[in-house]
């Protein structure tokens, strides 16, 4: 049987729509829940169906822990799909990524370009930050990291959980001296007190992601993104 010329546009038309209309939603839920192995089996499955679709790819970018692959990937989203859902969000991601490397000039300017697309963009009220002059590397600083003037800080990075304290202490100085804000904090687990070491202060979860993805490849640790108790 062959089907009418006008059957087959319609079909055509009708897979690309529901191709463009995907939801990725799930699977960052997923991401913020921690279930990171089933978002990835989620992402493949998505690439083989939709391989060049911006949410994809914006999902890709989400969970690959090379910082500066990840860029590559917002970037191309910002660049061939400006009018994507997930455009801003990309832009937001890159400005995160530069501004935790301490590459202020640069983070300065993806905030200039997501204010001009984006006037309306949520993602704006957490780009308010302070700039210095030079594109100085905070890891790289020798002066203690200082808290940030705000109140709504929501998300912290656990980076280590010790027995001995000491062993916390001695975490927690290495990243204050390496220009990062640190804490110590006591959490009793099955009636043994655990020293839980964090570092840095964010106020959403997609900026201390970020954070983490770059400090995994800065340092070649293991951590995790958890509310501020």
């Amino acid at each position: 049987m062959i089907l009418p010329k006008i059957f087959i546009i319609l079909l055509f038309s009708f897979n690309l729509f529901f191709a463009q209309n995907i939801s990725i939603v799930p699977t960052l839920k997923k991401i913020e829940h921690g279930n990171v192995a089933e978002a990835k089996k989620d992402l493949l499955n998505l690439k083989k169906k939709y391989p060049n679709n911006p949410k994809v790819i914006f999902l890709e970018a989400v969970l690959t822990e090379d910082g500066a692959k990840a860029q590559e990937l917002y970037n191309l989203i910002t660049t061939n799909f400006p009018k994507s859902k997930y455009a801003d969000a990309a832009l937001f991601r890159s400005f995160s990524y530069y501004y935790a490397l301490g590459l202020y000039k640069r983070a300065s300017e993806i905030k200039t370009l997501l204010t001009s697309r984006f006037p309306n963009s949520p993602y704006l009220k957490n780009t308010d930050r302070v700039f210095p002059l030079t594109d100085e590397v905070v890891m790289v600083s020798s002066s203690p990291y200082k808290p940030k003037p705000t109140t709504n800080i929501r998300f912290t990075i656990q980076a280590g959980a010790f027995g001995d304290f000491k062993n916390a202490e001695k975490l927690k100085n290495k990243l204050l001296q390496a220009g990062y804000y640190s804490t110590i904090k006591p959490k009793n687990v099955n009636g043994k007190t655990l020293h839980i070491v964090t570092v840095g202060q964010f106020t959403d979860h997609d900026e201390a992601s970020t954070f983490l993805n770059i400090f995994k490849n800065k340092y070649n640790f293991s951590g995790r993104v958890v509310p501020v108790e």
